[in-house]
């Protein structure tokens, strides 16, 4: 429909896995060297595990036409089959008999094939994709089918290509003997914002037989945002997209046309939410006739049990008023003041920050809130807050919602999107002297799931936190917010210098030069340039560490190149506090200044 009006062969971004368009993220690379390296070494299981659209199909077909002449292959795409079916299925693939009904003899039939390839030179392999929709007994066949082996060497290597769930599987305790043998995985994860813009033009590039630019870039951020950097979810807006900006005869797709084409995608998933809606009205209907009954019931035996009907008015009255409020909720709010009284209030409140405050109404209020917020505070909707912080477009990858611990998780998804995690954890003084946004997980008593918070503003008596990445803000003041911390707490910070390794214990040479060229900029221009960490360096370090309340070791290791980056205020980098306005004497993050003075007080120390 469009591909003479953009001057293509043919459609760039149809959904088919077409090896011409083969675009290699780095996971998908690093599959592929793998794959091609079990082939090489005889390896006898390997795992390829991608969340749905993350070209697991493209991967296997390319890695299947890249084989030489001297490896037969196989390849199963339909595996929702029983252990026989399957079996035949791979000895028709293989070309050999596929005519008996009895297990044992498809696999006779399969062992001999297999040693007269082995000796003949020649090496076998077996592809199953989607390997999800196998049942266990089919897996336990083909855990079997791995025994086919001589005294040295593997008959049949096989390939598992699958969603997630495959991986669960294997990892389950009735498939140990399958799983103990895998002797290669690889998880494939989706682009990057950067693999996107890469991915796209390539295709453009195939289609057009010389590269053009179609999106401009505020349509690939919408993409990405749209589809995660998933390749089937960018196909399908790249298309859509196309096609709108063939209808308003353009030859270049702008912001608008790529998020007016999404929202047509988008509008798929509300239709069909609407419709399972409309599935049950009855039901609908039942239940709400049941509540009223049962409210009338309880009220008609109960006139009015300890004003029962002026507490539910009351609570509406309050929904009414919250559903009217600013996204900002601010903590505590006392009931009944004027706004004279709250103001001296919060001013009594920032007076004090210490534990010992009586008043009880600010953690009952952040108690709710969380009892509120329970199972919808998850750790994605923080991060997404945080990289809205940072200003990066894009969301959270899929890769990134498989089980792991907090660190895990958060170490994975930063480094996806260009940032470094680091834990501050038992050490909220620390944190705050930091100065970036963070993420903080607390536990209310009576939820056993933890909840996740972004710090993302500090205040001299509370810290105000996000909900998400669109959630309410809330202002907590320190002394209520730590009776429900757990103590845990991870914050997010950009590496703009490349420095690599924790100097000078392992970092390379020019490390240690762009540190030098760091700390000249900051006035430090007595330090001469080499690559040598000489004692007016380290010095230099322990003035700013000391500066700063962390540690004073003069080693260079992830808080430290936190604050000197934080001495630039020109780096784009988002801070808790108004970066020249950190509170110096705070009860609660007040400095060691005795050791500080001592530290500062080495004349070469001191910037000129």
């Amino acid at each position: 429909m469009y591909t003479q009006f953009f001057g293509f062969k043919e459609r760039p971004f149809k959904l088919v896995p077409d090896p011409d368009y083969l675009f290699l993220g780095k996971t998908h690379e690093e599959a592929l060297a793998h794959l091609r390296y079990a082939v090489g070494q005889g390896e006898g299981f390997v795992e390829i595990i991608g969340e749905i659209g993350t070209g697991k199909t493209m991967l296997c077909r390319t890695f299947l036409e890249g084989l030489g002449p001297d490896v037969e292959s196989a390849y199963i795409f339909n595996p929702r089959m029983d252990a026989l079916d399957l079996l035949k299925a791979v000895n028709d693939e293989f070309g050999i008999s596929a005519a008996h009904d009895s297990i044992k003899a498809l696999v006779d039939e399969l062992n001999t094939f297999l040693i007269e390839k082995k000796a003949a030179g020649r090496s076998v392999v077996l592809v199953i994709d989607e390997a999800q929709n196998l049942s266990r007994d089919v897996l336990e066949q083909i855990r079997l089918l791995s025994n086919l082996e001589t005294t040295k060497d593997k008959l049949l290597q096989i390939v598992l290509a699958g969603q997630p769930e495959l991986g669960v599987m294997l990892d389950s305790y009735d498939l140990r003997q399958l799983g103990q043998r895998i002797s290669l995985s690889c998880r494939l994860s989706p682009l990057t914002y950067a693999e996107t813009k890469a991915y796209i033009a390539h295709r453009v590039g195939v289609a057009a037989l010389k590269p053009m630019t179609v999106f401009s870039r505020a349509a690939t951020g919408r993409i990405y945002k749209f589809s995660g950097g998933i390749p089937r979810l960018i196909n399908m807006a790249c298309d859509r997209s196309l096609v709108t900006a063939f209808a308003r005869n353009r030859l270049k797709v702008s912001g608008g046309m790529a998020k007016s084409a999404i929202r047509e995608l988008s509008c798929r998933s509300e239709i069909h939410k609407k419709r399972s809606i409309k599935k049950a009205p009855g039901l609908i209907a039942a239940s709400v006739a049941m509540v009223v009954v049962l409210a009338g019931a309880f009220l008609y035996f109960n006139p009015d049990p300890g004003g029962v009907t002026q507490n539910v008015s009351s609570e509406l009255t309050l929904a009414s008023e919250e559903t009217k409020a600013a996204s900002t909720l601010s903590l505590p709010e006392t009931a009944g003041q004027s706004p004279p009284a709250q103001e001296q209030a919060a001013r009594d409140d920032s007076a004090q920050l210490n534990p010992g405050i009586e008043d009880d109404a600010p953690a009952v209020v952040f108690q709710d809130f969380l009892m509120e917020k329970a199972g919808l505070l998850s750790r994605r909707a923080a991060f997404e807050r945080i990289l809205k912080q940072w200003e990066i477009t894009g969301g959270l990858l899929a890769d990134v919602s498989e089980p792991m611990d907090d660190l895990a998780f958060f170490s994975m998804a930063a480094g996806r999107q260009g940032l470094t995690a680091t834990p501050v954890n038992q050490d909220f003084h620390q944190m705050i002297r930091l100065n970036l946004p963070a993420v903080l997980t607390f536990h209310h008593p009576s939820v056993e799931a933890p909840l996740y918070l972004t710090a993302v503003r500090a205040l001299p008596a509370a810290m105000v936190f996000s909900a998400g990445e669109e959630g309410p803000e809330v202002e907590v003041p320190y002394d209520q917010m730590v009776k429900y911390w757990s103590g845990d707490a991870v914050v997010f910070w950009k590496n703009f210098y490349h420095y690599r390794g924790t100097i000078p214990v392992d970092a390379p040479g020019d490390s240690v030069i762009t540190l030098k060229l760091h700390l000249r900029d900051m006035g430090f221009s007595h330090i001469e340039i080499s690559g040598t960490y000489d004692p007016a360096t380290r010095w230099a370090v322990q003035a700013i560490q000391a500066r700063h309340g962390i540690p004073v070791d003069g080693v260079v290791g992830p808080l430290t190149k936190i604050v000197l980056y934080n001495e630039k205020s020109s780096l784009p980098i988002p801070h808790l506090w108004d970066q020249i306005n950190i509170p110096d004497k705070l009860p609660a993050f007040e400095m060691l200044e005795n050791d500080v003075d001592q530290t500062l007080s080495h004349p070469a120390l001191r910037p000129e």
